[in-house]
């Protein structure tokens, strides 16, 4: 994605980062959304902070200003390339990565196992007891 000359501002990058799904296996208070929200938030604050020296020290201002600007945009452009998916297209899971030849059923028992916490069913205490494992 190519970066684009106008400024970003919070407000423009606020809206793509809760635009981000919330992850199904972490908790309410720790998302990816919120982590990089509080970010954009520490990176805009940083650069507004006004300077009050001579010529040398506002030059300096201006380079940090720019490098946070070039952060927030790579910072955009990277939450734009997690929703487009292209670590997905670039690198197609294949058949072997999801089913591992000493568990096969490893991904799928753990989908279930996720489902199944969401809906407050718990494992069996003797299938935990003697370690079965199965297709679900």
């Amino acid at each position: 994605m190519s970066t684009q000359s106008a400024k970003i501002t919070l407000s423009t990058l606020r809206p793509l980062v809760r635009s981000l799904p919330p992850s199904p296996l972490a908790g309410e208070s720790v998302q990816l959304s919120d982590a990089l929200e509080a970010i954009a938030e520490k990176a805009f604050a940083s650069s507004s902070t006004p300077s009050t020296a001579s010529a040398s020290s506002s030059s300096m201002e201006a380079l940090k200003v720019a490098g946070h600007q070039r952060r927030i945009t790579q910072m955009r452009d990277s939450i734009a390339r997690l929703k487009s998916g292209n670590a997905l297209n670039n690198y197609p899971l294949t058949n072997s990565i999801l089913t591992p030849a000493n568990d096969p059923h490893y991904y799928t028992r753990f989908r279930n196992g996720v489902r199944n916490a969401e809906q407050g069913i718990a494992r069996p205490w003797w299938k935990i007891f003697f370690d079965i494992k199965g297709k679900d």
